[in-house]
């Protein structure tokens, strides 16, 4: 019988009109976003781009290509021949560092190496770490190969930089399609005659909990993958074992593309379980659909737009614990550290627990919650 439940409830989702236009018009502006994103990109072949893989970006490489560069306006530019092609992607991890707006032209290895230097030890002052977050971060800096080795990685550097767009999305579809999960019984007078029934209490709030995770996990495979599929297609997945700091030089992490991918894979579904978890427990608490989607709109537009200065210490670290925010890269450039229980986390460490024990926690409140709703109320 319970399982008869959960698959009707989770049929109501799937279902649902409002819920299949959204995740269809979700899916669509994302195949749409990426498909925009690799046009503007200079088209380099993926070819080309592999003739220098395995080269040491160093002063031999820099020299190499300076007859394709010139200096104008502010800026280094390179002219893209046939012969040139090859050291677009080589160059924009080279500008990601010094930016166009030096002359590259008057450039060199060390010099190189010597501002990404010189850039880390300014951002860290300016943050204002311990010297015990200073000695975290010089060693973890000490374990990352330097000079860098160029190899092919456009598909796993698409995708990592993709996580921030799939973490708004995937709160826009908890927002929309499980806003009315304990809500909508209420607005069709339903809710007495589902209390007074047998399962009316604890099963029914659980199966009902049970299907709008189920919904939202299968909105975030197919939203993963409508960012996958073309990436794959167009660059390849070539380039998983390759230094991160190919795409975030600022990254004082040893760790890899594949290993930060994985992680930022699993930031991203629980994340869309703390969205869902949310989301249902306002809906619980309120038994208003509307009042839940327009709050949660609401916190959207602040999310987007607040940024709360280094001053605020304790809070702005606490507010950078967000999803959004953790799903921009900011443990690439935020090097506070959490100190908890005597050790060090990372932001990306650190919120997963966090959202584990919310979800949880909204889980709790909302089963009470739904257990004192009584019949005549």
């Amino acid at each position: 019988m319970l399982r008869t439940i959960y698959l009707y409830e989770l049929k109501k989702l799937f279902r649902a009109r409002v819920n299949l236009i959204a995740l269809a018009g979700a899916v669509l502006m994302l195949l749409f976003l990426v498909i925009f994103s690799i046009s503007e990109v200079q088209p380099v072949s993926r070819e080309a781009a592999k003739e220098l893989d395995g080269r040491t970006i160093d002063e031999e490489l820099i020299e190499e290509m300076k007859p394709a560069m010139r200096f104008e306006n502010g800026s280094t530019l390179m002219e893209i021949t046939t012969e040139s092609e090859k050291y677009v992607p080589v160059m924009e991890v080279i500008t990601s560092v010094t930016g166009y707006y030096r002359d590259l032209t008057r450039f060199d290895g060390p010099e190189f190496y010597a501002l990404r230097e010189q850039e880390l030890k300014q951002r860290i002052e300016k943050q204002g770490l311990s010297e015990t977050d200073k000695e975290f971060w010089r060693s973890q800096e000490a374990q990352v190969s330097k000079p860098f080795v160029y190899h092919y990685h456009s598909g796993p550097a698409n995708l990592l930089k993709a996580f921030q767009v799939l973490g708004f999305f995937i709160f826009l579809l908890s927002t929309v399609g499980l806003s009315g999960v304990y809500a909508r019984e209420t607005a069709d007078n339903m809710n007495q005659l589902l209390l007074c029934s047998r399962y009316g209490k604890k099963e029914l709030y659980l199966i009902k909990f049970a299907a709008g995770l189920t919904w939202i996990m299968a909105a975030a495979f197919l939203l993963l993958l409508a960012i996958f599929t073309p990436y794959s297609f167009v660059y390849g997945m070539e380039g998983m074992g390759e230094m991160l700091q190919l795409v975030k030089p600022w990254s004082m992490l040893p760790y890899t593309l594949g290993q930060m991918l994985g992680v930022y894979a699993g930031i991203y579904l629980l994340a869309a379980v703390l969205f869902a978890a949310v989301t249902m427990l306002l809906s619980v608490i309120t038994q208003n659909q509307p009042t839940v989607t327009c709050g949660l709109l609401g916190y959207l537009i602040v999310d987007l737009f607040a940024n709360l200065p280094e001053r605020f210490g304790i809070i702005q670290r606490i507010w950078l614990l967000r999803p959004n925010a953790v799903l921009m890269n900011t443990g690439f450039t935020n090097y506070r550290l959490i100190h908890l229980a005597g050790r060090l986390f990372l932001n990306f460490q650190a919120a997963p627990v966090l959202y584990a024990v919310i979800s949880i926690t909204a889980l709790l409140i909302g089963r009470r919650k739904y257990r004192r709703l009584q019949v005549g109320n």
